[in-house]
């Protein structure tokens, strides 16, 4: 609700209440996508016999020169393990003996628990990131097109505690409550891909993580137009650096008692006057602020696929784990893109 709406809200010129607008249904192409991505991103993953070559590839170039021990493991294989690992929510263990089951039929070694478990701490190293301030990592995928995206920013919390809520309604006890970290996302709204994205605590607000993820995103080489935004990002701050310093659009909404001033961005006095002098739904049709909804889908996609509970005991690997999942989820919305083109494409 807008102060527009506030201020007629009681009166004569109140609007009688509007009928509620549902989503729309997924188009042919999409619902085409959705159903045919899944199987394909999984046949890749598990077709062993193409995933062969480049682990043989890339095992003789990091042999090549090297002094010593040679590497039995590339890196692709201990990632492709891990992807299984986070792909089914299995422990160490399990994704070791999947690996080595599978590996076993093309005629290659699997790493045992515990080395799986070191090579992926050194993939995943945490450096660059601020424990103390609560922040464990910032990271951006690295830019594949040349194309300019319309991007959305939110987070959402994944659970420390392993839940089991039988055990807990039956006799009343439960796991330890661990709490959340959180998931600061930026996402392309037109594929739903996470272009980058932090790692924090639950204390850590959202408007200071606009800046460093958008930073992390822009370092990347992401040519970005547009941001999206609710109101808990309407910081002068953000407009600022939005604005003013990168030359893009940013779209968010604002509390309907937010006074009309800039606070030392003129593009933020800008953004609210014309939140404060237009009702709600004429609001989103002029700023378009009706795509931001396509950056919430991302948090639900991801859980639905690959679940919010994080099994690991330490902060560190549970961090690992997440970052896990951002990797698979963005190859599995690049499958899912090449099915839409592939669709769209002319006969």
């Amino acid at each position: 609700m807008t102060p527009y709406d506030m201020r007629v809200r009681g009166t004569f010129a109140a609007k009688p209440r509007e009928k509620r607008v549902f989503s729309r249904k997924p188009t042919v192409p999409e619902q085409r996508a959705n159903n045919v991505s899944p199987a394909a991103f999984a046949e890749a993953a598990f077709s062993v016999w193409k995933w062969k070559d480049i682990f043989l590839g890339e095992l003789e170039a990091m042999n090549r020169g090297k002094v010593g021990r040679p590497y039995r493991f590339c890196d692709s294989e201990i990632f492709w393990a891990m992807s299984l690992q986070s792909l089914f929510s299995m422990t160490f263990r399990e994704a070791a003996g999947t690996a080595a089951a599978l590996l076993k039929v093309i005629g290659l070694d699997a790493p045992s628990y515990p080395r799986l478990f070191e090579r992926s701490r050194m993939l995943a190293d945490l450096m660059g990131s601020d424990p103390d301030g609560g922040i464990f990592v910032i990271r951006a995928a690295p830019c594949r097109t040349g194309r300019v995206r319309s991007v959305g920013i939110d987070s959402s919390g994944f659970n420390l505690s392993d839940t089991s809520l039988w055990r807990e309604n039956k006799w009343g006890v439960g796991p330890e409550h661990r709490g959340w970290l959180k998931l600061h996302a930026l996402s392309d709204t037109d594929t739903g891909e996470i272009i980058a994205y932090a790692v924090t605590t639950d204390r850590v607000g959202d408007s200071p993580m606009l800046v460093p993820v958008l930073d992390a995103a822009v370092a990347a080489g992401h040519r970005i137009s547009r941001v999206y935004a609710d109101g808990a990002y309407s910081s002068a701050a953000n407009f600022r650096r939005v604005c003013e310093e990168m030359g893009s659009e940013f779209v968010t909404s604002f509390k309907n008692n937010t006074p009309v001033k800039s606070y030392g961005a003129m593009s933020r006095g800008a953004a609210v006057r014309l939140w404060c002098s237009l009702p709600y739904p004429e609001w989103v049709e002029r700023t378009g602020y009706g795509r931001r909804w396509k950056c919430e889908c991302v948090f639900s996609d991801i859980k639905r696929m690959l679940g919010e509970t994080l099994r690991a005991h330490s902060t560190e690997g549970a961090v690992r784990a997440l970052m896990l999942k951002v990797s698979v989820f963005n190859q599995y919305k690049a499958v899912r893109r090449g099915n839409m083109e592939e669709k769209r494409a002319p006969a």
